[in-house]
């Protein structure tokens, strides 16, 4: 049978089920027969509204076991109740004989218009003897027997007690699990707010540091492009200062404004070395304290790296709690499942129960029947039977509840569930983030530490070249008083020269005497022309020309073939070592060794 449309999700209040009243409603009907429904309406029926029969305990008007469209009919207008009938075939009626019924009016909105009072299918047998019943007939029966059925319903009862109790446990243990959850969810909320906190400051940190990195690698290009300025300028000026040394030396004899001019040349220019070296130590020392602040900046990100660790720890131990509480949830929901498993067996077997005591009273029922002494004891043995029978739809329809409550509770405890589960996935994914964070950290360290190696390399080769502009000086002074020792040389050999060349040949007072003394030894030739002899032996030894690297003496030639010889020599440019025993790569590994 095709279902009513617009049936409502949930029934509606109260105050509506009393616009229809159903009448004649027995406590049972016969199975597997067609049975006819009365009932009278307070409005107007609409050719969709219909009657419905649904078990007892009912939450939905799409609960319904079967319905039948209301038939219109003649009415009068404006009669305010209209008696009406509904019949239902046997096909779609309910085939169990132990669960309770009652027949629904609802509307063409799918709201609940009328109620009837529960009844159920039973066989004729079992009919005759519930309307023997209702009709005050007389039953005979023993006190043992209403004992019995007495302590059986207390057992009952007792088991319906002892089951809400139970239902009211679970239903305090979901509400407990349900603070947790909340707790737990807040918990969460704060680690995330946490974690985004220190993500935000992390990423800062990054930015600074690469800032930093970039401004240490633009200071290390520099440094090492004044490096290469300066090896080129000292390399430069080492030629030019030997190139110019053996100029000096050869324009020394000849001219001394050449060599002042050398001179001053070369001061300017160890001058401006100076000065550049100066200047590299000043951009030295504001790179150093540009480090120094950097460092202070990268104590303060290792401080703040420290407590994002001491979070991140914190962090672990919160989730490590979590984990505790949410295997503790799981046995508490394993221990629920266990108890909802044991309350459907209970009520299972209490309802088998109730079918039980059911079929008793029936029995007793037949068996106490007697036409005998009608007024004797039917009356109150008739009531207590009802009141039973009416206790016994109360513990069925209680248990029906029931048995919804429990069902709504392992539903609440599978969300709990998932819900423990989704924030376990959560703090899962905040621990890794925390240690790719850290990964990041401590990367960014590590790259500055080497900066800072790299800086002080870069220390030791600028000290390394003062040094060395150190001993330049010194050579230059040096080759400066070995400069100004010949020029006085020269200056006293031309006035010695001027002199002689200047004095008489015969009076003189100087010459005799000077002529005297070899005269009395040997038969020399006359003084003036010894003295002329004099002066031309020493005019070659003062040409003797020695070289500047090996210091040998070379009599008799010339300045050009000196130039030659020394440029034969392998000279370093660096210690001035001579190399000439030195094989090519042996000498240029000599070299290149400097520049370590």
């Amino acid at each position: 049978m095709e279902g009513p449309s617009g049936a409502a999700a949930a029934p509606p209040p109260v105050r509506t089920f009393s616009q229809v009243v159903f009448s004649n409603i027995p406590q049972s009907y016969p199975p597997s027969t067609s049975l006819t429904c009365h009932y009278t309406a307070a409005f107007q029926p609409h050719p969709r509204d219909w009657v419905g029969i649904f078990k007892v305990g009912w939450n939905s008007a799409k609960d319904y076991h079967t319905f039948v469209w209301v038939e219109p009919g003649l009415d009068v207008v404006g009669q305010e109740s209209v008696s009406r009938q509904t019949v239902f075939k046997d096909y779609y009626l309910p085939k169990d004989e132990m669960e309770f019924y009652q027949f629904c009016y609802i509307d063409v909105t799918g709201q609940v218009r009328g109620a009837s009072t529960p009844f159920c299918f039973k066989s004729p047998e079992e009919q005759s003897l519930t309307s023997r019943l209702d009709d005050d007939i007389l039953v005979v029966t023993t006190q043992e027997q209403v004992d019995q059925s007495v302590r059986e319903r207390d057992e009952l009862q007792k088991d319906l007690d002892q089951i809400r109790q139970e239902n009211e446990t679970l239903k305090l243990a979901l509400e407990k699990e349900q603070q947790d959850a909340a707790v737990l969810k807040e918990q969460n909320e704060e680690k995330e707010r946490e974690k985004s906190h220190l993500v935000e400051e992390m990423g800062q940190n990054k930015e600074e540091i690469e800032n930093l990195t970039s401004t240490l690698q633009q200071k290390l290009q520099e440094m090492s492009t004044l490096k290469e300025e300066l090896l080129a300028q000292i390399t430069k000026h080492l030629e030019l200062e030997q190139h110019r040394a053996s100029e000096q030396e050869t324009l020394s004899l000849s001219s001394d404004r050449a060599a002042a001019e050398n001179q001053k040349h070369t001061q300017e220019k160890y001058d401006r070395a100076v000065m550049k070296i100066n200047q590299m130590k000043d951009e030295q020392k504001a790179l150093k304290g540009t480090i120094d602040v950097q460092s202070q900046e990268i104590a303060k990100l290792n401080c703040k790296v420290r407590e994002g660790e001491r979070e991140l720890l914190k962090t672990e131990d919160s989730v490590q709690l979590l984990q505790v509480d949410l295997q503790s949830s799981e046995k508490q929901k394993d221990r629920l499942d266990a108890e909802l498993q044991r309350l459907t067996l209970n009520m299972e077997e209490v309802k088998r129960e109730n079918q039980q005591l059911c079929r008793r009273l029936t029995q007793q029922e037949t068996q106490q029947q007697s036409a005998e002494d009608p007024g004797s004891a039917a009356g109150p043995l008739q009531a207590r039977c009802q009141a039973l029978a009416s206790q016994l739809q109360d513990a069925q329809v209680k248990l029906a509840t029931e048995r919804d409550d429990t069902r709504n509770t392992k539903r609440q405890v599978v969300a709990l569930n998932e819900e423990l589960s989704h924030m376990k996935r959560q703090l899962e994914n905040t621990v890794a983030v925390c240690d790719e964070d850290r990964r990041k950290s401590n990367k960014l360290e590590l790259q500055l530490r080497e900066a800072l190696e790299a800086l002080v390399d870069k220390d030791g080769f600028i000290e390394e070249t003062e040094q060395k502009m150190r001993l330049v000086r010194q050579e230059n002074e040096a080759l400066t008083r070995e400069n100004n020792d010949l020029r006085s040389n020269m200056e006293g050999l031309r006035s010695a020269y001027a002199d002689l060349n200047a004095a008489p040949t015969g009076d003189s007072p100087h010459v005799q005497p000077a002529a005297a003394a070899p005269a009395a030894n040997t038969s020399s030739p006359p003084a003036p022309e010894h003295l002329y002899h004099v002066i031309d032996v020493a005019e070659p030894e003062e040409e003797l020309l020695v070289c500047r690297h090996c210091q040998e003496s070379f009599p008799g030639i010339t300045r050009g073939e000196l130039e030659q010889h020394e440029e034969s020599h392998r000279v370093c440019p660096f210690c001035t070592v001579i190399c000439d025993l030195m094989e090519q790569s042996v000498f240029e590994d000599h070299v290149y060794s400097h520049n370590l």
